[in-house]
Order: structure tokens, then sequence, then C-alpha cells
């Protein structure tokens, strides 16, 4: 008591000294989670709009952002002193940024927290050979690392940063860890780190003599921290309800480190996981901590709690021991349909007893404390429902927790459930409960997961400062795939009144990808938020010049060649890897750029050219671990080809609008963490990263003539079924660009249970790195060069797969992309992005149908070596009565084709279940018999 009293009297002390200054320590604000933040003194209605209000910087990471930035105000590191931002990634890297001069890309520190031998996991490490891989080897709730997830908190009075990273070895055995780190310095603090164990007495899943070890492996640490009464508590989930699993509630003394509490949800059962879409566990008024569970082991006993309680609201002591819960009466039907409760955290109305949590039905419960009712037939002692999707089944649920505020027109509570629109509810404190009426937003977010993640900022009771800010998907969902975001600005009194201002008005302000679960943090004027593109982007009041005649160009940024293990001045002749960067702002730390570069010894050159915004002198800003050399036009400007710690070098260049001038950066790393950024300033123009607008890559250098690919088509054919030997319809298709939605690519063609076969060969630009991008609806594989880069042959709602290949310059590849269309819409397409170009479909130029009988020979065979398929094409049509036959090199028969031959010219022979060698074709016809050999690989 006494050490939350003097950290109040410090907080009140602080807050007096320098109250314009506001700290985001926790997730979502405040453990009352109402992702409020009341103290916003610059951002307004009258100034969030596009003449004002835009993007103010990219902050570089080394991976992707999960967990909610974080503000400390007034803080002292080195020299610098003021506010600081906080973040941290799933490669298991915390940074501390300058949150008041944004105009600075590098850290005020930052820090790997993998210990030595340690890596952070990724989805691909996620496989036992007891219980497989989850969702069957289809799990793509995490596109890569998932090391650092949960959001870190922050106490403020003792300088630490408490934060839980997952790892593994290179044994493969999955470790947890608790990490204090000196908000100063990011060095650890004593006891840290701490790895996380616990064990509790029970029968359920997993147990071992009657004993449930916590297990990192399959333990997924989402929601965010909460630091309450010096403890530190971490809560956890699973991953696609893989394995053994539970949910549990670990309780730390924050000063040692030690494990002080132990809940596990299900001791007898199963499942119960924790991950409340990232948010932390809430405390009441009460003192008690309040979560809730996910699926799993739930009955009917109102008495037993160590039997399991999934699907419900959980009351926990602050010593973890269950006191209460709420578990709807529908709570078996909500399993079923997996619709479970847990799919948000616990909301509670500030200075009351009442709880607001929601399921993936799009209801939300009000629920009082006092008077949880634990399952009572038909919810009776349920003070009210909150419904943020009518529509109760399908990509219907509440994820984005909702939040709260209040001002003088009221106490509000906001949520944006998926494929809808925000809703507001007014609340009444008199009856506790809200108005039916409600109001909501204009913009319907398009069918998908997970909806839009909130957070409000106002002047405390002042409607004309209030602002909702909610960060959703651009489009598409973004569940199991990395879809591009938006972040957009409502009126916080009246939501249904339209945006005040959102993200895409103006390219400039793109927030890249997508970031689930992760809400933005207001502090100060700026509003960071978290992107899945390896940065936060932060927004606040525009420092250019509006007046400026500026017009922005089209450029899709810089050719980028990568060399690995290469010291010294000069670049090797052939780069490693070669792909286009949209600018130059990395921080890769202790990582590589690439998979094929080494994380240490590896050399950068970005080339192309650079339009100038205004005819002015520039100054550039290349802030770079180790050597960097700059030329613009050819004329070298920066030379600072040395070890060093991230320094920044500049030089002022005098430049013409509407000229390109020829730029090329070259780059080394040593050992430091690799780190390099580009900036400009102009009169008029802030410091800031040169965009892509400006930065053009050179032309591509082979442009083809093709004309697409050959497309099969073949109908009513079942999922389970090779492809049928001749095709219902063949064509030539420009691109392989469909949504065929409910329909099907021809009225001979069934709308459900057809597949396609697009064939031929995709000819490349440059040399380099090329990334290949299918979206289908359902089945897909892909294969270049022979080679199968994407295989889901899977019943799925349209979703995007990638795979990078290095490819020759004006080489033509191979191509085959196979699909089936079982159900419902139908959807497939193929992009790419190359070394000079930016993804978009490929197009027919580079798409070649290749002359397919190249000799006099009355037949030919093609591919020769072949994979999985062989193609027989005859200079004449099959007629009645011809054979084709497959032989081995013993005269053995393998096949025999006769029927429905005659008429064409042409057929497909399934070869993938012979072995690799030498094999006869031959064909029968008009009592001649011609062979030819062919190779299986």
């Amino acid at each position: 008591m006494q050490r939350c009293l003097f950290q109040l009297l410090v907080f009140i002390l602080l807050s007096f000294i320098s109250a314009a200054q506001v700290s985001v320590l926790t997730q979502h604000n405040n453990t009352y989670r109402t992702g409020w933040s009341d103290k916003e003194t610059l951002l307004n209605h009258s100034n969030v709009l596009p003449s004002k209000f835009g993007l103010a910087a990219t902050l570089a990471v080394d991976n992707q952002v999960y967990a909610q930035p974080l503000v400390a105000a007034n803080i002292t590191i080195g020299i610098f002193r003021g506010n600081v931002l906080f973040v941290a990634t799933v490669n298991n890297t915390v940074y501390a940024f300058n949150a008041d001069d944004l105009s600075q890309p590098a850290p005020l520190w930052q820090i790997n927290l993998n210990p030595s031998g340690h890596r952070a996991p990724d989805v691909f490490d996620l496989q036992d050979a007891a219980y497989g891989k989850p969702c069957g080897g289809n799990y793509r709730d995490f596109s890569g690392k998932m090391g650092l997830v949960g959001t870190p908190v922050i106490d403020s009075v003792s300088g630490t940063l408490y934060v839980v990273i997952k790892t593994i070895d290179a044994n493969g055995k999955f470790y947890s860890y608790l990490n204090a780190l000196n908000i100063y310095t990011g060095l650890h603090k004593a006891g840290s780190p701490q790895l996380i164990s616990a064990q509790v007495n029970g029968s359920g899943d997993g147990n071992v003599n009657g004993v449930i070890q916590y297990d990192a492996k399959y333990a997924n640490q989402r929601p965010g921290l909460l630091l309450y009464n010096n403890i530190i508590y971490l809560a956890t989930a699973s991953h696609c309800d893989w394995g053994p699993y539970h949910g549990w509630v670990m309780g730390y003394d924050a000063e040692t480190l030690q494990l002080q509490y132990t809940y596990n949800a299900t001791p007898n059962g199963w499942a119960a996981g924790i991950w409340m879409a990232g948010q932390g566990i809430s405390v009441g008024d009460d003192g008690n901590l309040y979560l809730v569970t996910g699926n799993g082991t739930t009955g009917a006993d109102n008495t037993n709690f160590t039997g399991g309680r999934s699907e419900s609201l959980i009351k926990l002591s602050p010593q973890l021991k269950m006191l209460d819960w709420f578990t709807p009466a529908n709570y078996d039907y909500l399993d079923q349909l997996d619709l479970d409760y847990g799919s948000d955290g616990v909301l509670m109305i500030p200075n009351s007893s009442l709880t607001i949590s929601g399921s993936k039905e799009g209801i939300s419960y009000v629920v009082d404390y006092n008077n949880m009712g634990r399952l009572t037939t038909g919810n009776t002692q349920v003070k009210d429902t909150l419904e943020f999707n009518p529509g109760r089944q399908g990509n219907v649920h509440v994820h984005g927790s909702p939040v709260y505020a209040k001002f003088t027109t009221g106490e509000f509570v906001y949520a944006w459930a998926e494929t809808f629109k925000i809703r507001q509810f007014q609340f009444n404190r008199s009856t506790g409960t809200f108005a039916n009426d409600f109001k909501q937003g204009q913009r319907n977010l398009e069918n998908g997961m997970p909806g839009a993640m909130l957070s409000v900022s106002s002047n405390l009771a002042d409607t004309s400062s209030a602002i909702v800010w909610g960060c959703f998907p651009s489009s598409g969902n973004a569940n199991n795939q990395v879809r591009p975001g938006t972040i957009a600005a409502y009126r916080a009194n009246d939501v249904s009144a339209g945006e005040l201002w959102n993200s895409d008005m103006d390219t400039q302000n793109a927030v890249g990808s997508f970031a689930k679960f992760a809400p933005p943090t207001i502090a100060n004027g700026k509003v960071f938020v978290p992107a899945f593109s390896n940065s936060i982007k932060v927004y606040g009041l525009s420092c250019n010049d509006k007046n400026l005649s500026v017009i922005y160009g089209n450029g899709t940024g810089l050719k980028a060649e990568y060399f690995t293990n290469t010291t010294g001045t000069d670049f090797p002749a052939t780069a490693t890897v070669t792909k286009l960067d949209k600018n130059i702002n990395f921080n890769w730390g202790n990582d590589s750029p690439a998979a094929a570069v080494s994380n240490d010894h590896f050399k950068v050159r970005w080339t192309g050219t650079l339009r100038p915004l205004t005819t002015d002198t520039y100054t550039f800003y290349a802030t770079a671990s180790d050597g960097v050399r700059l030329w613009i036009n050819n004329t070298e400007i920066i030379n600072q080809w040395s070890d060093n710690i991230i320094q920044t070098h500049t030089a002022t260049v005098s430049l013409q609008k509407n000229t390109d001038y020829d730029i090329r950066l070259e780059y080394y790393s040593n050992i430091n963490p690799a780190f390099c950024a580009l900036q400009w300033s102009a009169a008029g123009i802030c410091r800031q990263i040169i965009s892509t607008s400006q930065l053009f890559a050179p032309a591509a250098t082979c442009i083809g003539n093709g004309t697409g690919l050959k497309a099969e088509y073949f109908s009513n054919t079942a999922v389970a079924a090779d492809f049928p030997a001749i095709a219902t319809l063949t064509q030539t298709e420009p691109a392989i660009n469909f949504n065929w939605s409910g329909g099907s690519p021809n009225a001979i063609i069934s709308n459900n249970l057809f597949k396609a076969r697009f064939t031929g060969n995709i000819k490349t630009t440059d040399a380099g790195t090329y990334t290949f991008y299918v979206t289908a609806d359902d089945g897909i594989r892909l294969w270049v060069n022979n080679q199968l880069l994407v295989d889901k042959w899977i019943d799925q709602g349209a979703t995007e797969y990638q795979a990078t290949v290095h490819l020759a310059a004006c080489t033509a590849y191979p191509i085959r992309i196979e699909y089936y269309q079982n159900q419902g819409d139908a959807v497939c397409k193929l992009e790419w992005s190359g070394p000079v170009t930016d993804r978009h479909v490929v197009p027919s130029a580079q798409l070649f149908i290749p002359d397919e009988v190249k000799t006099s020979q009355p037949f030919a065979i093609y591919p020769n070596p072949a994979n999985d398929l062989i193609t027989i094409a005859t200079k004449n049509n099959f007629t009645q009565g011809d054979l084709v036959l497959i032989y081995n090199m013993l005269g053995q028969k393998l096949s025999e084709t006769s029927s429905g031959l005659a008429g064409i010219n042409k057929i497909n022979i399934a070869v993938a279940k012979l072995a690799a060698g030498v094999y006869v074709a031959t064909i029968v016809s008009n009592g001649t018999r011609l062979s030819v050999k062919f190779i299986h690989k």
C-alpha cells in the first residue's frame, strides 16, 4: 500500500510539473482498459483535417509489431530529455525512440532480447511428432516470427519496462522469459530475464502424474501485461487450439521477478485460452482482476471451480483465486459454432461495477461484477447487451475491444465489429444500461476479420477535441494474411457525422500493412500506428508548408542490390539479392536484410532517379551504422566509409522541380546493429524520409510481347479427383486475374466443382528477386521453373499466398497454376513484384504459350524432362481408335489412353506417380506406331 501511495504521489507531482505531457504506460491506457487518452490538448476537430494533419514520420524497426506502442513522458536518455516512444517487435527487439523530434530516425536505444543460442520462433517451428502442426499445417494467424507479441507495461516510478518473449533454441526447444528493462538504457535489471515456469495439479490435457506444466511451445502470450500492486500479471492462450494447452495467468513480483501466483482455467479439462485480441487483464474498482476465456471445457456445475471454466468472464483475486464468473447461457452453441467468448477483453466502466465483454457473435454483455450470476438460464443476470454487428454468424466478431470516454454530452462506448460499421452507444449511469438508440458510422468494412482497433482522445470532456481513432484492414480478410491498413478519425460525440480524416485521402499518408489487434496510441499531439511493414507510422499536425505548390510523383522505389559476406571498398560483380525497395529506411538490427544475406559484413547499393518536390537547395541526411556513400547526379556528396555507431551525415545540393536526378547510395554493415536511412529537407519541407513517390527504379530491361497463358477448364470435377485427361474448355487467358464470384469462367463450365490449369512461360525483365502472389478461393498450386512454390489445395475464402525466388534476366521460365473451386465464390489471381517493378498483376506481355510442336515429326512431347504432367501433341488431330501408350525401358506398358481422343490434337497425361527415369510414349494411329522417349524427373 505504501508503494502504491508513493507511486500515486509521484504521478501527481509529475503531472503538475508538466501537465501538457502525457504518458501511455499500459495497453489501452489504463487498467480499466478504456483506450481513452483524456489529456490530448493539441488534436481536435478543427485540425485533424486533410489540409493540416497527416503522416509525420515512419520509424523503422526490424520486424512486425503486434504490441501497442507505449509513451513515457519527460524522461532522460543520454543527452535527450523529453517524451520517449517504446516499440516492441516479434523479433524480440525493443526500441526507445525520440517521440518529440520525429525527424530523428535512429532509436535512442534498442536491444534484442534473444538469449545466446536462441532466436524468435516462427510459424514453421510449430510442429510436434504427436500433435502435428496447428490448423493441420495451415496455421497463418502469424505470417512469420512470433516472439514478442503481448504489449509490455512500464513502471514509471522504478523506470522499468516489463515484457515477455518467446524463443527457440538450436534443438527446437521453446522458452518464455519475463524481462525487466531499464527504460533509460535498455539494459536488463537484476533478475532479468526470468524463465517462465509454472505448474498446477490436475487431470487435464497434457498432465503427467496429475501435474500440468506450463509449456512455452503451445502457449501464446497474446494479452498485454498488467502491472498492479507491484505484481506483473501475464496470460496465455494457444496457437489454433494446438496441442495440450490451457489458459494460464501468472503473477510475478515486479522487483524480484519471482513467481508469486498461478491460475489455470482448466486444470481438469483443456483449452480456455486467454488471448482477448491482445487486451490486457482489467482491474475493477473492487481491486479484483477480470478476464475472459475462449472455447474449451465448460460445464453447468456452478460450484466446482476447478473442473474448467471456458467461454466465461472470470473474476480473480490479486492472488489469482477464482471468486466468481459469468458464462453465457448459450455457451455450448457458441463453442460448437466457433462463436466463442473471449474474442475481446474486459472494458470496465470507470467508477462503477459494470463490465463489458463480448464474443464472436457480435454481441457484448454488460455484467455487474457484484452480481455475475455464473451460469443462469436466459442470462437474466445480464444488465444489458450491446450489439455491434447484427449478423450473429460469419465474420461478425468483436475483436477490437470496446472503448469508453466521457464528455459534456454524456458517457459513450464504441466498438467496430467485423464486416460492419463503427457503433456508438450512450451509457445511462442512473440505470446502469445503455440507450436503445445508437449512432453508427458510414464506412462498412469488407467481409473478413478482425474489424477495427479503436482508441479515443480528447482534452478532458471537451467534445470539440473528442476523436475516435480506428485502425482496420483497407480491404480483404486480415486474419490469415497481411493486408493494407487504414486509420480513420471520427467525431467521438457523433460517429455518424462522417470521417474527419483518413490515411487513404492522400497516398503520402499510407499506413502500410495492417497490424491486427494493435490499437493506435495517442499522446502529445501524435498518433502512433503500428504496422506489419516493419515500422511505426506517426501521424500529427503537418510541419510542411501546405501552401507550397507540390505535385507528388508516381515513383515506386529504388533498385536495391544486396551483397553477402563482403568486406573492403569494392562491391562484387553480382548481387546476392536484387529487389525493389520503396525507400531507404531500414533498421535491421542484428538480423540480415534477406534470407540469403549474412547478418554482418554485407553491403547494399540502391540506384535509380530522384525527383525533387520544389526548386530549392536540399539538405540530404544519410543516417547509418558503419559506412555510407551518396551520389546525386553522379556527384559524390557524402563519403563516410568507415565503421561507426549510428551517425547522421549531411550535404546540400541545389535541385530543380520536375527534373529527375540519378541517385546512388552505397552502404556497408560490419558487426554493429545495421541501420540505414535517407532523408531530405528544403524550404517549407521538413526533414523526412524521401518518400516512395519521388524515387524511380531503372526501367525494366526486357519487356515481352506475349499474349498470355494456355487455360484449360474442367467442369464438374470433384476436389479430390485428378485432373481429367481432356479439358472441357481450352483457351488463351491474357492474365490470371479472376473474380468469378458465384459464377464460372464460361457458360459450359459448372459454377461449382470446377478446376483450371494455366500453363506456359513467364519471361523475367531483370535479374533478381521476384515475389509471386497468388490469391485463391478455393485451392491453388503454383510452379515456376518446375519448382512448386505454393501448395494450398484446400477449401478457403479468398486468401493470399506469396513465394520468393531468384530468377535470371530476360529468361522465359515454365509456369503452371492449378486451381479448384468447390462451393461459393471463386477467385484466382496471379501477381508479381520484381527487382525494378512494384507489385502488380502479371501482364500478358510477359506470359507466353510456347510453340508446342517444334518438330517435323508427327507428334511431340513437352515438357521434356517432365515433372507431374506431359502433353502429347500431334500435327493432325487424333482419330477414332488411336491409342496413346506409356512404357518403361523394360518394355512394360504402364498406361493406355484410347477413349475421347478423336477430333483433338493434344492430350495431357499425368506422370507424377512414375519413378524418376526414362520412358517411352507411343502413338498407335491408323496402323502406324510412332515412339518418342521422355524423361521424368
